[in-house]
């Protein structure tokens, strides 16, 4: 039986554990309404963004069949684990495995701290390479690891988590996470338009931390270093 976009993204959700779609939408990066919309068929079809931000949570789907159904619904990992294996590099890259820099950058999710130093490369991971196709952009050299700091965006990015940053992007080209520099401040945070006024709005994911706008004159001011493309929860048991 052909399931419709609505009925994938439920079940998906449902067996990734998220029995409430308004958690599984802050874990992904989206609005709540957005996921709502798509389970219960107001909106029509899932464009690619929405659907890799839907796919890095519910890690099991394979995008392809998150949007349209295609191929079978599930990944086949044949010998990896469920969570995308990483290793500190050695003088070679296993096979399989791509090799990414990780800097001696923290990403401030908090009110930011301050430097005007550049980061320096502290050490290479070894990613597995299936993963690294699937999430980051093609040009994999673009891509830069740091470590996120603080709790402003618990819930999508938690306090220790890799942040995979797309260096190759230095600029605000739509609503999505960034880590950049506003006032002195490092800060990985979201960056959301106001059309009416013209003000980008920095967002946080905890409301504990209120919003900050960016008027329009101040706007060549904010200090864009990348989007982030993906990250890595890390759980401790």
């Amino acid at each position: 039986m052909t399931m419709t976009l609505g009925e994938r993204l439920t079940h998906a959700r449902v067996e990734s554990g998220y029995n409430e779609p308004a958690i599984a939408a802050h874990k992904a990066g989206i609005s709540p309404s957005a996921l709502y919309q798509l389970e219960d068929g107001t909106t029509k079809s899932l464009k690619g963004t929405t659907a890799v931000q839907l796919g890095r949570v519910y890690t099991d789907f394979r995008i392809e069949w998150l949007i349209d159904g295609s191929g079978p619904a599930k990944r086949e990992r044949i010998g990896v684990a469920d969570e995308p294996a990483t290793y500190v590099a050695g003088s070679e890259t296993p096979v399989g495995y791509v090799r990414l820099p990780l800097l001696n950058m923290e990403g401030d999710m908090g009110y930011g701290t301050y430097s005007d130093e550049q980061p320096d490369v502290v050490k290479f991971l070894d990613v597995a390479e299936w993963w690294a196709r699937q999430n980051l952009p093609r040009d994999l050299d673009r891509v830069k690891l740091i470590s996120s700091r603080g709790d402003s965006m618990a819930g999508v990015i938690n306090h220790g988590d890799v942040v995979f940053v797309d260096t190759g992007i230095d600029h605000y080209e739509g609503e999505g996470i960034y880590v950049f520099n506003w006032q002195g401040r490092a800060l990985i945070k979201r960056l959301v338009p106001n059309l009416r006024t013209g003000r980008l709005q920095i967002q946080s994911a905890n409301p504990a931390y209120p919003p900050e706008d960016v008027a329009p004159e101040e706007i060549e001011q904010l200090h864009i270093a990348g989007r982030v493309a993906a990250w890595w929860t890390l759980r401790n048991f």
